[in-house]
């Protein structure tokens, strides 16, 4: 992996800016896409459904998914993905973020996607999905963008969650042990 990105700590939280950033892509079958979901994965130990690069401090274009609910179902490695279209209507569905602890938010996103992605060996594959795997695939493209869900709320929406964010912080700073 690239000297520039340091990793090994937590899980990147709100407020820092390398959860901002556009990310780069890799080449197709880079055998450093293999190093960098091996890390996502260890991060991930069962604390939720799915987990892009951007959120341990990479700056590369990957996700692994790992959906507890599909019995059977193998966990997912998407080097690369693309949204090909959205299909649907929007629908309510409450999310949640590992990058914000314990915060979940009502976020309306099209119900179904068809995306594309490359698998660690570089080839390619096409997805189509009108449930929660569209749902999580969407919350994670979003970061490999620099998007968090919490942009996705309307602008009132915003402003209240603001306000909810510096209260948390102003009672978690008054009252620490």
């Amino acid at each position: 992996m690239p000297a520039d990105e340091v990793r090994g700590g937590p899980i990147l939280l709100y407020g820092d800016r390398r959860l901002r950033r556009h990310c780069r892509s890799f080449d197709p079958g880079d055998p450093d896409a293999a190093q960098l979901a091996d890390e996502l994965w260890a991060r991930l130990a069962g604390d939720g459904v799915g987990l892009a690069a951007p959120q341990i401090g990479a700056d590369r274009r990957l996700i692994v998914i790992d959906d507890p609910r599909k019995v059977g179902c193998k966990p997912l490695v998407l080097v690369n993905p693309t949204v090909e279209r959205t299909i649907g209507p929007l629908e309510p569905f409450e999310e949640g973020c590992l990058s914000f602890p314990g915060l979940y938010l009502t976020i309306r996103r099209p119900r179904g996607l068809r995306f594309q992605y490359f698998d660690l060996a570089g080839r390619q594959h096409r997805l189509a999905d009108n449930g929660l795997l569209a749902r999580i695939v969407q919350h994670e493209i979003d970061h490999l963008d620099g998007i968090l869900f919490c942009d996705r709320l309307s602008r009132t929406g915003r402003w209240l969650l603001s306000i909810r964010l510096w209260w948390l912080a102003r009672w978690r700073w008054r009252y620490r042990w």
